[in-house]
Formats: C-alpha cells, structure tokens, sequence
C-alpha cells in the first residue's frame, strides 16, 4: 500500500512478461565488421537462429560476467521458489481463485530463468543442460493448460492430486537446471585456478569465488563440489605465485563453512598443508595467520563433524606450538586473534590439546599478550579466556595459569560490561566473556589457594553484582547461573566468613534454582 499503483503494476509486469513475445528479437543478431559499420538484422527466421547458433559457440565466459550471471540466476530462482511456497498454500487452503493466476506467474517467471541460463551458458555446453531446460519448458505448458482447464471450472472443485504431482514434477526439474547451471558457472571461475596459467587469473578468480561463498552455505557446498577446495589448496603448493596464498587461503577458510568443503580439505590433506605453513618460519605473518584462520574455521565446535577432522591428532603437537608462536609474534590484534582462535577451538577437540599447552606455556603467552593489549578487542578476550576455561578443567594446567596470574586477569576480564558495547555481536561476545569467566574461576577455586586469592582480589563483589544487576550482565541467565556457581564453589573450599549475611542467606544456602528466581528478573509468580 505503501507503493504507487502503477508503479506496482510496472513491477508486477517485469515479472509476467511471457518470453516468447520476445524470441523473435532476440533471435535476430547484430554483426559488426572490422570497420566498425553496423550490418542490418537478417529478418529471415530460419538465417537468425542459424546465426545464434553460432554465436553461442563462439561465446566466451570471463569470470565477472560469470558471477553477474550467477547473481541474476539465484535471484531468479529465489523468485521461483517464492511462488511454489505460495502456490502450495492457496491449494492446501483451497483458494482455488488464486492458483490459476499463480500457477501463470509460475510458468513465466520459469520461462524467463530458462532465457537467463541461455545467456549465462555457451553453446558447447553439458547436453543434461539443455535437456533439463526443454523439460522445464514442456511443463510450462502443462501448467498453463492445467490453469485453462482451472478457469473454465465453475462449480466442482478440481482435484488436488494431478495438480500437485505436476507442481511437484516441475519443482524437481527446476531444482536440478538451477543446480546445474549453477555448478557449470562455478567451474568456469575454478579453472583458471586449477590451470595456474597466470598470477592475474588466479587472483581474479579467487575475488570471484570469495564473492561467492560469502552468499551463503549452498554456494560453499557448489563450489566445493566443483574442486573449488582442491585448487585453492594446489595454490599454496606452487611458490611461483605465492602473492596469491594469503588470498587462497582467506578464500579457503570462508568456503569450509559446510561439512562438504571440510571433507573434501581432508582428502587432500589440507590439516597437514596447513600445518606446513604455520610451522615455516620463513613465511611472512600475513600466510601464517591465515592459515591459522583455516584452521579456526575447520575446528569451530558449531560444526557437525570437527571432531572427526582427518589428520588432526597426528599434528596437533605442531599446531599447538606453531599457533602459540604466532600469538607470540603477532605484530596487530588481527593476527593474534586468528591464532588464538584457532588455539581455543583445539581446546574442544581433544583433552590432550591441553597437555600441549603446557608443555609450550600457551596459558602464559595468551595471559601475556593480554597485559600487552594484544587482546584489546572483545572477540580476541572470548578467545583467551576460552582456553584459560578449558585449561582450568584439567588439574594438571590449574598451577599454570595462577602462576602466570590468570586469576587476575579473569577478574579483569569480570569487569567487562556488555551495555559499553554498541554491536550486537560484541554484546553477546562480552557475555561469554562474563560467562567463561565465572566458569573457570568455579573451577579454579576446587582448590582453596586458589579461592583465597579471589577474595582478596574482590572477586566476591564482581560475582555478587553480576547476580542481582541484571543491567551489568545484559540480563544474561547464562552468566547469572555461572556467577552463582563460582560463589557457591567459593564458600565451599574457604567459607562464608568473607560474605555478606544477606547473599549468604540468598546466593549460597538456596537451592540453585531458587537463587535463580531469587536474582532473575522473571515476573511469573511461583507457588
């Protein structure tokens, strides 16, 4: 409503325009000779299409036109598939007025991605192509005489079986020409890098295929499954353009969003190539620590099967000691959060990543490095601090990070407020924080020692005020029921004596849940 009525229409119509009035036009080729003089449009029918023809064959697909094609492509079937969830509906629901017009808006919009993958495709190419799109055309028609038929019923309803067999029949088609398509495309922007013929092109191409993962996770899995993970990992075999592995492998590590790309790293080997170059000294940081950003990526625990990654325990040791080097030499809080990233995901994979960490004092380097403000921004913090959790969880590292004062710094990292924070994303960033925080602080203090110097740091307060000010946690449940752990583990190993009677009478003696409803701002009334 908030549209112009004819501007509306315009818009309507750009999508219901039928191609066929357009065919003739289009079949009809403007040939330019040397000079520079336009030849006049040959009107005969049967010269023209013998003209596209060849033009077609003649076609040659750069890689900027090839993603533009594949932008026009997805848009077209995002359209398309639009309007088979509304189709379904009107019919689910019975509003047979609406499904002979949809079901028209249908056919079009399928006709025009049919003329858009003519364009995007050379004449030469996989015959499967061409099939698919004349099935998709002879269902057009189906669905265009079904929608006659719809409209000459008057009283009867129309039975929902054969329509929806056909819709049916029709989405499948279209499904696999966009996928299809779409892969070819893909292809033609992987080859130049899998031939290496020039620096120039490979580094072209890899632009065109970073554009493309960062659409989405079905690009990553297309371009996956078109070798796309196979050549940017042969790049970083060919020092002859090495300029070009740092942009590989950023490509790389934006591509293995999905477990496809992962799985197709781990048949060539990827965890031991990646672990070549962090472990090179010779290598300049900006290669280094991208490939501590594939590793990151490929070991991020909201993955399905990281912890089946081909090749990880047989390098681990190095990884371990290569990435604590790098955040040991990392010149900008870029590199140092890629290293520590990688190092706090390793964390989750296996124990013995742990035992690694100690023997290459990685909790003293993370803890230094923070000191240093190498870990200034929020993001690089929820890495530390998730190592320095992970680390408290095995008795063994507990001495290792007190002794490099990880008590300290973990109070420090207490104190930090989700509300200084503008981005939604570093508010939920300082959270865990907050939450990481409390949590190794719990598990730090099964040893009184260790609880003593809580107190005497004025840890109790910090943990106390997280409790009862919802502001000062974002209204964060998580970090509210860490922050009661830590109290509650705290009082266990020293006492009471340290707290005020009040949060003892609250926080402590409670059961858990009750000291939850006590400081949650929950408005329900238990009885």
């Amino acid at each position: 409503m908030m549209m112009d009525s004819v501007q509306q229409w315009l818009a309507d119509l750009r999508w219901m325009t039928e191609c066929e009035c357009m065919s003739v036009l289009q079949s009809k080729s403007l040939t330019v000779h040397e000079n520079n003089n336009v030849q006049t449009a040959n009107t005969n029918g049967a010269t023209s299409l013998h003209a596209k023809d060849q033009n077609n064959k003649k076609k040659q697909l750069i890689p900027k036109s090839v993603k533009e094609h594949i932008d026009v492509i997805r848009s077209r079937a995002h359209v398309v598939s639009s309007e088979f969830t509304k189709i379904f509906s009107k019919i689910e629901k019975d509003r047979w007025k609406h499904v002979t017009s949809r079901m028209l808006r249908i056919a079009s919009h399928l006709r025009s991605l049919v003329h858009e993958c003519d364009t995007a495709i050379p004449f030469n190419a996989p015959h499967v192509i061409w099939k698919q799109e004349e099935q998709l055309i002879e269902n057009c028609n189906c669905l265009q005489n079904v929608a006659t038929e719809l409209m000459e019923i008057n009283s009867t309803l129309p039975k929902k079986t054969p329509l929806l067999d056909q819709l049916t029949i029709t989405g499948q088609i279209f499904g696999c020409l966009v996928d299809n398509v779409l892969g070819y495309l893909v292809q033609t922007i992987v080859d130049p890098i899998v031939c290496q013929s020039s620096a120039v092109a490979v580094k072209s191409s890899i632009i065109h295929l970073t554009d493309l993962a960062i659409d989405g996770e079905h690009m990553c899995f297309i371009v996956a499954r078109e070798g796309g993970v196979r050549a940017l990992l042969n790049i970083c075999h060919n020092e002859s353009i090495m300029t070009s592995w740092s942009h590989a492998l950023r490509t790389l590590a934006t591509v293995c969003c999905v477990p496809e790309a992962i799985s197709e790293l781990e048949k060539e080997n990827g965890v031991e190539l990646l672990t070549d170059l962090l472990n090179d000294s010779t290598l300049n940081e900006t290669i280094r620590s991208e490939a501590a950003g594939v590793i990151a990526q490929i070991t991020s625990p909201g993955l399905e099967q990281y912890q089946h990654l081909s090749g990880f325990l047989e390098n681990i040791d190095d990884l371990v000691r290569s990435l604590t080097v790098l955040c040991v030499e990392a010149s900008t809080t870029e590199v140092f959060l890629l290293g520590s990233a990688a190092v706090a995901n390793i964390t989750f994979m296996d124990s013995l990543s742990c035992d690694y960490l100690l023997q290459y004092h990685t909790a003293r380097v993370l803890i230094e490095a923070s000191l240093l403000n190498k870990a200034e921004s929020i993001f690089s913090k929820d890495q530390v601090v998730t190592v320095l959790t992970n680390m408290a969880a095995m008795e063994s590292c507990c001495h290792d990070i007190t002794e490099n004062n990880g008590i300290e710094l973990l109070l420090h990292f207490l104190q930090e407020r989700p509300h200084k924070y503008e981005a939604d994303t570093e508010k939920s960033a300082c959270e865990r924080v907050q939450q990481k925080s409390a949590i190794a602080l719990t598990r730090l203090s099964r040893l009184q020692e260790n609880a003593q110097i809580i107190i005497a740091c004025q840890g109790i307060t910090r943990l106390v005020q997280l409790c009862r000010d919802s502001y000062e946690r974002h209204n964060s449940d998580a970090v509210l029921v860490a922050c009661l752990a830590a109290l509650r583990k705290i009082s266990a190993s020293c006492g009471t004596k340290d707290f005020n009677p009040v949060d003892v009478q609250q926080l402590i003696r409670p059961k858990l849940l009750d000291s939850f409803l006590i400081c949650s701002r929950l408005e329900e009334s238990y009885v």
